[in-house]
């Protein structure tokens, strides 16, 4: 059976016993829960495995966004060459500012950040109820719209997860 990922609808994925490396499944949920960043490393590639439409593909493309060449990092194309994000909801909310543009010294430039996230589409994974991962995809513009900062506090969470959006 032919499984396809279609933006706006909420699905639900089953990491199921997540004890590796001599750890128990408690203390990953533990280690997870307190940093999700192995985790989206992780979804990424579980993504690409549950949906025939979408393949594990990083491969950098270049966008000109006012004559400035900005740098796409996907996680995920889809068949039409798409290009997907992986974010992570998680106990502080979610957000996707640049990389490049987090840390201490450095700016957000808005019209970069826009021009990014509207080159490409969101899939957001809610870590909060793991091994239950919740996830759904949203376009750049969608997200701009909704939050126009790039930051989705932890109240929004079931605005962000709803299909109702």
């Amino acid at each position: 059976m032919s499984r396809l990922f279609k933006l706006n609808t909420l699905y639900e994925i089953d990491l199921g016993d997540l004890s590796h490396m001599g750890q128990t499944h408690e203390e990953m949920i533990d280690h997870y829960l307190s940093n999700s960043s192995p985790l989206s490393f992780i979804m990424e590639k579980v993504i690409a495995k549950k949906f025939d439409n979408l393949t594990y593909d990083p491969t950098v493309k270049f966008i000109d966004v006012e004559g400035t060449p900005v740098k796409i990092m996907p996680d995920l194309r889809d068949s039409n060459g798409n290009l997907y994000d992986q974010k992570a909801f998680n106990r502080k909310g979610g957000d996707f500012v640049r990389s490049k543009m987090k840390g201490e010294g450095r700016k957000v430039n808005q019209s970069l950040l826009e021009g990014w996230a509207r080159a490409q589409t969101f899939i957001w994974t809610d870590f909060l109820d793991i091994p239950l991962v919740r996830v759904i995809g949203l376009t750049g513009n969608e997200c701009l719209e909704r939050w126009p900062n790039a930051k989705i506090p932890l109240r929004y969470r079931e605005d962000l997860f709803s299909e109702a959006a």
